[in-house]
């Protein structure tokens, strides 16, 4: 079932990528997604200040009790950093210490490298020497790889904590693309990606 579910998510994200883009898209920054979702019962006119961490977390999986925590480079997490920082004073938000905030900012982002390969025997089939190899057969055709990365930013506020200390998330964006290009690429793609985010939630402007 887990897999029939990810095949049809697969399906739809490239239904959406082809719908897009017809012949197959050109560029890497064609195949960033922005992902935005909110809590329709948060007032979010009866907040207006917030507290963001100096650094961003690097999710490496599931983090093991007494695990040292992981960030990101100080490089990407200073554009994600002021980005949202940015986004967050033009939409009328001042930011204040945690220990008096409204609500804190968590960002987060991972990576994960995909490698690419195929085999088809009939490509061979030209000069196989079937009749004196027998059985055997070429090894795999290496064609390459590529990397993805995603950054989350998620708002939660610490009165909406439950009982057992989970925190409530009224909202949370995602971005997701290719980590392929330069530096100054990359980050040019995920600065764009958060203004996108806010872009998507026009809710979180105080002065409308």
């Amino acid at each position: 079932m887990k897999l029939s579910l990810r095949v049809w998510g697969f399906s739809i994200i490239m239904s959406i990528v082809t719908g897009c883009y017809p012949n197959g898209p050109e560029y890497v920054n064609d195949l960033d997604l922005v992902v935005t979702r909110f809590d329709k019962t948060f007032d979010f006119k009866d907040v207006d200040t917030y507290a963001i961490p100096s650094d961003v977390i690097k999710i490496t999986g599931n983090l093991v009790k007494g695990e040292e925590i992981q960030f990101v480079d100080d490089e990407y997490a200073q554009i994600i950093l002021e980005a949202v920082r940015d986004n967050l004073e033009s939409y009328g938000w001042e930011e204040v210490d945690a220990s008096i905030a409204d609500v804190v900012i968590f960002p987060t982002a991972m990576s994960s490298t995909t490698i690419v390969w195929y085999y088809d025997w009939w490509y061979w089939d030209w000069w196989y020497p079937w009749d004196y190899w027998g059985w055997y057969y070429p090894y795999d055709i290496y064609g390459g790889s590529y990397t993805s990365g995603s950054v989350f930013l998620q708002m939660t506020y610490r009165e909406g904590q439950t009982a057992i200390g989970n925190l409530p998330v009224p909202w949370a964006a995602v971005l997701n693309g290719l980590l392929e290009g330069s530096t100054n690429d990359v980050e040019s793609r995920i600065e764009r990606g958060i203004d996108q985010a806010f872009k998507q939630s026009p809710y979180l402007d105080l002065d409308k």
